[in-house]
């Protein structure tokens, strides 16, 4: 693929992103990406979805990697509105235990069988969702603490802390002394996508960049099953 710009053209773009899904996609994204327009200049920057999003609209930033749990795409209203997501990856939440634990050798668990275990959470977020999911289960989660890092959340089950919920993409790199399990369908899931605002057409570096975060993901595992979405205007 040709570079999209002249070479007298000095071109940049700036693409946001939260930490799990810039380690698990962005880099393989970046190298595509730089391989076939080697003279853009590229700036990254983390945040989480509400911190980013709004960036989107003004052109803070050019795409933001972002993603949500089940409910609304987060793209309004507000400064959100009119912004459009591509979906990438389904992440399938995975309870992790310790390796002794008397579930760690099932194929597949139902969310309330370790219902009154204590659990260790490795985001804010998750623990909210935790609390909406276990409600529907049957069960009140025992939350006994929450941390902004998910290797961190593993470390303290494998230390005795019990019971974590863990997206698919934040299980890299392996913690000894725990077992990742899967959860009995309909498991808990957090989506994860690329908002843009415009029509991509008329952008063609962020275009370009969308499609390689597309094969990148494609990589990673399956993508959401609606494609691209916007929100009300």
């Amino acid at each position: 693929m040709a570079d999209l710009v002249d070479d007298h053209v000095e071109t940049q773009l700036t693409v946001a992103t939260f930490s799990t899904g810039g380690r698990r996609l962005l880099p393989g994204a970046l190298t595509r990406f730089t391989a076939a327009h080697p003279r853009i200049l590229l700036h990254v920057r983390e945040g989480e979805p509400e911190i980013t999003l709004p960036l989107v609209r003004p052109g803070a930033v050019d795409l933001a990697l972002a993603y949500h749990f089940d409910g609304p795409l987060p793209l309004g209203p507000g400064p959100n509105t009119g912004l459009t997501w591509t979906a990438l990856l389904e992440d399938a939440l995975h309870v992790v235990l310790p390796q002794a634990h008397p579930l760690a050798t099932r194929e597949s668990p139902d969310i309330a069988e370790p219902a009154a275990e204590p659990w260790i959470l490795g985001c804010l977020k998750t623990e909210a969702y935790l609390h909406r999911y276990a409600e529907r289960a049957g069960f009140t989660p025992d939350v006994r603490g929450s941390t902004t890092d998910y290797p961190f959340a593993r470390s303290l089950v494998a230390a005795g802390m019990r019971v974590s919920l863990i997206p698919s993409i934040a299980l890299v790199p392996s913690v000894p002394g725990v077992r990742v399990v899967p959860v009995k369908a309909p498991a808990p899931t957090r989506y994860v996508g690329a908002t843009t605002i415009g029509r991509h057409g008329e952008r063609p570096l962020v275009a370009a960049f969308l499609r390689a975060l597309r094969e990148q993901a494609a990589q990673q595992g399956p993508s959401g099953p609606d494609g691209p979405r916007k929100s009300a205007t």
